[in-house]
């Protein structure tokens, strides 16, 4: 249940112009001074839904099969206005336009339509996966956070991996740890989410014989305005990458059009630009 949006200017536009076209800081990790970058990000913290792939129109096709099934009313706009919402909201919306059911049948209901659609097809945000693979080459740890629930998310990450390894990735699984919407933690836009991720990373790393990770050191990737809220409240260096919902003004660190040609580097820029403010 997060996000999409289509720029009809986007795919005319040079690489280096999409990236960083609307920053909090007024520059992009590439017109950073290099001195200041004193080290890569402790993690890089990673939505799912609308930001490594494209699954929102299986999310609207769900939402529009099971309150259709049902004669309950729902449009495209409901679709767009729930964009980043967690199960908690999804439910109360379709309850509050007359779907008559549990909030665990709608769940397994939009679940098992969704999971269809992502079996059939899984595109991939634009330059998400050649950044994600650059982070594990980086040795950088990363953590999938997400509204989606396990099942899911587990789903879209057996594609991701083998989508990883006909791009050369061998060196197992993409993700460190994984937080998922049926955790029991408040759902984003709350920070709970990214906080947790942060803490199971430094204890993974004290483990491994690390330091302690520190989120104000780590990097939120995210497309909707609910994700990018989380992240924002948690206090981690927020990428808000364009899809379905406007990002403008919303606290992001940097606001992009894509992932597309974005490096370890960059994420290194904008992580020591957030700590100086």
């Amino acid at each position: 249940m997060d996000s999409r949006t289509q720029d009809p200017h986007h795919q005319n536009r040079s690489a280096d112009d999409r990236r960083g076209a609307v920053t909090n800081q007024g520059r992009t990790g590439a017109e950073q001074d290099p001195a200041v970058n004193s080290g890569p990000p402790d993690a890089v913290l990673w939505d799912m839904d609308g930001t490594l792939v494209d699954t929102e129109v299986h999310w609207f096709a769900a939402e529009a099969d099971l309150m259709a099934q049902h004669g309950a009313p729902w449009t495209h706009q409901d679709s767009l206005d729930m964009v980043g919402s967690n199960e908690a909201d999804m439910v109360a919306a379709m309850q509050g336009r007359g779907l008559d059911l549990s909030a665990q049948e709608i769940v397994e209901g939009l679940n098992t339509r969704v999971r269809d659609g992502i079996s059939r097809d899984l595109p991939l945000r634009p330059g998400a996966l050649d950044l994600l693979v650059a982070c594990r080459q980086a040795e950088i740890p990363t953590a999938l956070v997400t509204n989606s629930d396990s099942v899911l998310a587990g789903a879209v990450l057996e594609e991701l991996n083998r989508q990883a390894r006909h791009r050369g990735w061998s060196g197992g699984q993409l993700f460190d740890i994984r937080v998922t919407g049926d955790l029991g933690l408040p759902g984003k836009p709350a920070p709970a989410p990214y906080t947790f991720a942060a803490r199971r990373l430094s204890a993974l790393a004290r483990e491994r014989g690390h330091g302690p990770l520190n989120i104000e050191r780590m990097v939120a990737i995210e497309d909707s305005p609910t994700g990018v809220r989380s992240a924002v409240a948690a206090g981690a260096t927020t990428v808000a990458v364009v899809n379905l919902a406007p990002l403008e003004n919303n606290g992001a660190t940097v606001v992009l059009d894509s992932l597309d040609g974005v490096t370890v580097q960059d994420l290194m820029g904008w992580m020591e630009g957030h700590a100086a403010r």
